[in-house]
């Protein structure tokens, strides 16, 4: 059933795009979508998570909430609210700490010192110099040839292409992360087995995605940020995700919503530049949420954690277990 139409809005990619809803599970997906031959011409030069993050952007976090940070590659000036002056405030470290604590990503420690982990959709790599700096030994996946090749540069084994043509053997990770990777999958649910495959029992994945459960489609409509057609080609809500993690035999599901409004500044930007196509602000907005800035996370944090403890954050961090061989294929 039709859902949406809608041009691309970031990258200048032509062509209007579909969403559909299946009728019988209620899903949303791009239709038709790009193939697997076709799906690297959709990422131009430039795409924002190919590009090498500011370090003032939000960082990993672990399960506590205690902020991981690989080191920074040249010295920067400290902003003064983070001077040793301001910092010995009584309480203002905790404040400061939770305020930014997005909740977007998290960085376990790892098990032991052999313990091997993937990432799926690396880009250039900078979650897996974090991943490094707490002891993982860490490769990654990278369709796009430009992003692998700045992940290799960071000194990582990277297998360029699909999760299913790097063929690792069975039970290789002790973990996978897969951040806002998943929507740009065009069969989810087989690559979600082959995740199965390649994790040791009990192994850690942790993904994260858009929400279109949440508020922001309903009040954006065509112009959220987060469709992002013809890249993102499938949408989840918290209840669609679990189910199919259930399905290929993930356990112990865990949904987070995220406390930032990413999505809600680029989704102001692009009704902004539909109203005014040659806005400056607009295109400078528009690419706010490819580099957040620290004072922006701390001055919209309080509405950020108000709708995410209401459960309408527009983005999900979300952890599993592998199950044992019973559990999977299994309707949970």
């Amino acid at each position: 059933r039709p859902h949406l139409s809608a041009p691309e809005n970031l990258m200048g990619v032509l062509g209007t795009f579909h969403v559909v809803r299946c009728v019988n599970c209620r899903h949303l997906f791009m239709n038709p979508r790009p193939t697997l031959e076709t799906l690297a011409a959709c990422y131009p030069a430039g795409y924002g998570p190919h590009r090498p993050q500011n370090e003032n952007s939000a960082s990993p976090t672990s399960p506590e909430g205690e902020e991981k940070v690989a080191a920074p590659s040249a010295p920067q000036k400290t902003p003064w609210y983070l001077r040793p002056s301001v910092r010995s405030i009584p309480g203002l470290k905790r404040l400061y700490h939770w305020l930014t604590d997005t909740r977007s990503q998290i960085l376990p420690p790892p098990p032991n010192a052999d313990a091997r982990a993937l990432e799926l959709g690396c880009g250039t790599g900078q979650f897996l110099d974090s991943l490094r700096s707490v002891g993982w030994n860490c490769e990654g996946v990278e369709l796009v040839a430009a992003a692998a090749e700045g992940a290799r540069r960071r000194g990582f084994p990277i297998h360029e292409g699909t999760l299913e043509s790097a063929a690792f053997p069975d039970e290789t990770f002790d973990a996978a992360f897969a951040w806002h990777v998943l929507e740009h999958l065009p069969d989810v649910r087989a690559s979600l087995q082959e995740l199965y495959r390649v994790l040791k029992p009990g192994g850690i994945l942790a993904v994260s995605l858009p929400n279109v459960g949440c508020w922001e489609p309903i009040v954006f409509g065509r112009n959220w940020y987060v469709w992002e057609l013809p890249r993102h080609l499938h949408f989840f809500n918290p209840a669609r995700l679990r189910r199919l993690l259930n399905e290929t035999g993930f356990v112990d599901v865990k949904v987070t919503h995220q406390r930032n409004l990413l999505n809600v500044v680029g989704s102001s930007a692009i009704c902004l530049k539909r109203v005014s196509p040659r806005s400056r602000f607009a295109a400078r907005l528009l690419d706010y949420p490819n580099e957040p800035k620290l004072w922006g996370q701390l001055a919209m944090a309080p509405f950020a954690i108000g709708l995410a403890w209401l459960h309408q954050g527009g983005r999900l961090t979300v952890t599993a277990r592998r199950g044992d061989s019973s559990t999977a294929g299994k309707k949970l």
